[in-house]
């Protein structure tokens, strides 16, 4: 077996001239909004509800949750206004808190842009909505805490 000495990802290999870390993986702060959204009886389909605003570059962190159990729909669909599901999409029925970005998961340090499977960081903030993909089966409220790492 052979000695090595090797370094993690936030590190540079300039011999190699690796890849340079991210300056909010390497000395980033979490940051968290924490709100909640309410819908009434008569919301129907395609209706959107803004959370929160988060920097493009962000890494999402394992702390972000959605209290879905309460919430007026039968699935709880968060995204981006355009990407609408690829945060969670998940039924109610089968749900209570939900935390979609798990520690270790495919996920894992990566940026919010990546995260919504954009080909490229597209700068600025990214508004996350949660939306309706069928008519309120009731009223209802979501609790939630989005939480990502930010060096700004």
């Amino acid at each position: 077996m052979a000695v090595v000495n090797r370094k993690s990802n936030l590190f540079r290999d300039a011999a190699a001239l690796g890849a340079i870390p991210m300056p909010n993986a390497l000395r980033g702060v979490v940051r968290h909004a924490v709100g909640s959204v309410a819908n009434v009886a008569g919301d129907s389909d395609n209706s959107s509800y803004l959370l929160a605003s988060v920097p493009s570059h962000a890494i999402m962190h394992p702390n972000t949750l959605f209290d879905v159990e309460n919430w007026g729909f039968a699935q709880a669909v968060i995204g981006s206004k355009a990407i609408q599901d690829q945060i969670l999409d998940v039924a109610i029925s089968a749900a209570t808190t939900q935390s979609p970005f798990a520690f270790g998961d495919a996920n894992h340090g990566k940026e919010l842009w990546d995260v919504l499977g954009m080909a490229a960081d597209p700068g600025g903030t990214i508004e996350i909505y949660a939306h309706a993909e069928a008519n309120a089966t009731g009223a209802g409220t979501m609790p939630f805490c989005i939480a990502w790492i930010d060096n700004a």
